[in-house]
């Protein structure tokens, strides 16, 4: 097969990927924009264990209590200091590197769960 011929095969591919999304963890949201994305890591300065999160958690489970940095790729997103979206509210934030989620008005260490507040290019929910 040409090289040109792999190219494109390759970007649709890619492409395909990107618009049917796989099994997610959390509630699958459909949107015709970037699929809701934030990466959470258990230390400051984007270091440590990672988890990627694609939609509203109601229950972080092991990573409850562990969030000290994050990387917002796509979406708008709540955060709350209890399960189930209970307790406090501690702000939301859009997309963005939070490399010490206390300086953004989180809790270092006590987000236990996540709710996506607004779809990347999507209305509020």
């Amino acid at each position: 097969m040409p090289t040109c011929l792999r190219v494109i095969a390759a970007l649709l591919f890619v492409t395909a990927q990107l618009l049917i999304p796989a099994a997610m963890a959390g509630e699958a949201v459909p949107s015709p924009g970037p699929l809701p994305q934030l990466v959470a890591f258990d230390n400051e300065d984007f270091l440590g264990d990672h988890t990627h999160i694609f939609g509203t958690m109601k229950d972080l489970g092991k990573w409850g209590n562990s969030i000290s940095s994050l990387v917002i790729l796509s979406g708008t997103w709540e955060f709350f200091d209890d399960e189930d979206f209970t307790g406090t509210s501690m702000g939301t934030l859009g997309p963005g590197t939070y490399a010490d989620v206390t300086k953004h008005g989180l809790k270092n260490n006590s987000i236990s769960s996540v709710r996506l507040a607004k779809p990347a290019g999507g209305s509020a929910r």
